[in-house]
């Protein structure tokens, strides 16, 4: 049986990003998972698509660490827990590949490396 993975997203005014980062945490490899979303107040579309997605759909701020913090200690239930930004898209297998690290070598945490994608200079400079 596979444990639940829950994976918290922190938000604010991400309508342009969040669809595409849900998307890909629905189509993973791995299947028990707990999508929970920890919004800052948006004034966009943010809340209202997330909740396309999963009923998790939270308003906390009024820092990052505090939205992450609430996902992951008052609302998750899941044995592990990861945190994304709205911004980012999971490859397929990322979740079935993190837990089997965890687990094969008892590990107690596990940081993935970012990939910046785009041709502007912001995500030129995060590149660097």
């Amino acid at each position: 049986m596979q444990e639940k993975v829950s994976v918290v997203i922190t938000t604010k005014n991400e309508e342009k990003n969040i669809e595409n980062c849900l998307k890909s945490i629905q189509l993973q490899t791995w299947t028990n998972i707990e999508i929970i979303v920890v919004d800052n107040n948006s004034s966009d579309r943010t809340k209202e698509l997330s909740r396309q997605y999963t009923e998790l759909v939270f308003d906390k701020g009024p820092e990052r660490s505090a939205q992450r913090n609430y996902g992951l200690i008052d609302i998750a239930t899941g044995v592990y827990g990861m945190f994304i930004d709205a911004d980012m898209i999971l490859s397929p297998n990322i979740l079935e590949a993190c837990v089997e690290k965890i687990e094969s070598d008892d590990l107690i945490a596990l940081h993935i490396e970012e990939i910046v994608l785009g041709n502007g200079i912001l995500a030129k400079a995060r590149r660097f």
